[in-house]
């Protein structure tokens, strides 16, 4: 049985989530795309072109990873790991608030000038390595796709957020990174996902041919993901960032087609240490330029960016002692999201960071980005009468979904909507997104009469049905 053979792969997943995990996968065949035709979802299966084998990587690009993954060892700071200084703890979120009128950049490390010097070498190094490595970098020429990892722990909530996917149109293809064959099962990975045009890659498939490398962590399997992708031109997204509208059109229109590297703003003013500057030997911008960076999603070109991801690997890899603590400075968040925009920066290499701020409506639920294309259009002053004079909302990161105590109750435990009135989701996205994520997590989850699939649907007409059209019985 299914449940049987997810068992391991779900031992140290919470007991709800396990719950949700197994009567979304017994109890809902994934041929059946709900509103698909059988010719759709073929369609689907065909997006992935050439061999499924999830740890099948091209030998051009296991010779590349052995040579740079040489180059990340020999690059290693000599110096102690970088400490962050402030008291309390939770000072950092009054520091880094979006509209801080302090221009001064805040610096919480303590590092002394020897180890300074070290990490400028050690930087220096590996920019001369990066720039050099490039062009050696494989990955399939002119492919699109989107990329994103996910562990068991978050393969509840990716299901619903490939469907959501193709639901809005999308015919990209998708590679789901796993850390391990520990957290592979074929039921998923070779029956589940292709149906959603989607397939499995096992990154310790690639990495562990290099011999000294370390064993990657949390923040680091991002930039992994991205780097041993097929695909030339990526969209990264975390496994919990739903698209609220098609987003096939992100590689075709600027900023995209110009920069070749476009990143999304977090809710948090700009957290980088001037001591970064000074490592990476470049000129310190106005601290009130940019606010932090989001980076639940990522545009990136390999053609255009393939030095600076190589440096964004670097930030990474040795991120946890070194480059978190000086591009975050142990603020909310703090792990990859400033690593992108700072590696271009140090390289002069171009970026858009997109100007137009999360949608606040549920900042504490969820997070909405917005198009890039837009922003665009607004801040370059091309958008024409008729266009809206914000960016439309693309992107949501759920907070969470199904839970007790979660956004589906009100204070005292009332059915209530998670992302705010229907008029005012309706006015930002054109079409009620919040409501579409439900009926794909019934279509999901509820075809077996379970307590949890009653719960869902007892919610669901709640909240959604309009007189009886709607209604789930």
């Amino acid at each position: 049985m299914l449940a049987t053979r997810l068992a391991h792969s779900l031992a140290a997943v919470p007991k709800a989530l396990v719950a949700i995990f197994v009567l979304l996968l017994l109890v809902f065949s994934y041929d059946r795309l709900q509103g698909a035709s059988s010719s759709q979802v073929l369609s689907n299966r065909l997006l992935l072109n050439g061999n499924l084998a999830a740890a099948d990587f091209p030998p051009e690009l296991n010779r590349f990873w052995i040579n740079f993954a040489d180059s990340l060892v020999k690059a290693r700071p000599v110096c102690s790991e970088i400490r962050i200084n402030h008291d309390p703890p939770n000072d950092t979120e009054t520091r880094f608030e979006p509209d801080n009128h302090n221009k001064q950049r805040v610096d919480f490390l303590e590092l002394s000038a020897e180890d300074r010097q070290a990490l400028k070498d050690s930087h220096s190094f590996m920019v001369k390595q990066a720039l050099d490595q490039a062009p050696h970098l494989f990955y399939n020429r002119t492919t699109k796709g989107i990329v994103t990892t996910a562990g068991p722990r978050y393969m509840p909530i990716l299901l619903v957020s490939l469907r959501m996917l193709r639901r809005s149109g999308s015919r990209l293809p998708v590679e789901v990174f796993l850390g391990s064959w520990d957290e592979y099962n074929s039921t998923i990975c070779e029956g589940i996902f292709p149906s959603l045009g989607a397939r499995c890659r096992v990154l310790a498939g690639i990495y562990d041919k290099a011999p000294s490398i370390a064993e990657p962590e949390h923040f680091q399997f991002k930039i992994f993901a991205i780097l041993f992708s097929s695909f030339e031109d990526v969209l990264f997204l975390d496994a919990d960032a739903f698209p609220g509208n098609n987003p096939d059109d992100l590689f075709l229109t600027d900023p995209y087609s110009s920069y070749g590297l476009v990143t999304w703003p977090d809710i948090f003013g700009n957290t980088a240490s001037p001591l970064y500057f000074q490592i990476a030997s470049i000129s310190e911008p106005p601290v009130s330029l940019r606010l932090s960076s989001e980076s639940g999603q990522l545009l990136l070109s390999k053609s255009k960016h393939a030095a600076d991801l190589l440096l964004m690997t670097y930030y990474n890899y040795y991120g946890p002692d070194y480059y978190y603590p000086l591009l975050c400075q142990g603020s909310h968040g703090a792990g990859d999201k400033e690593t992108f925009i700072h590696a271009a920066m140090a390289l002069d290499r171009p970026f858009w960071d997109v100007r137009e701020r999360p949608w606040g409506q549920f900042c504490l639920v969820a997070m909405a980005q917005h198009h890039p294309g837009d922003d665009w259009k607004i801040q370059n002053g091309l958008n024409r009468s008729s266009d809206p004079t914000t960016a439309r909302p693309l992107f949501l990161d759920p907070k969470t979904i199904i839970r007790e105590d979660g956004p589906t109750r009100d204070v005292d435990g009332n059915y209530q909507r998670m992302w705010g009135p229907m008029e005012t989701v309706l006015d930002r996205f054109g079409h009620d997104v919040e409501q579409e994520v439900w009926e794909e997590i019934l279509a999901a989850g509820c075809e077996a009469g379970t307590d949890t699939c009653s719960k869902i649907k007892d919610y669901y007409n709640s909240m959604y049905r309009d007189g009886n059209s709607n209604e789930v019985i």
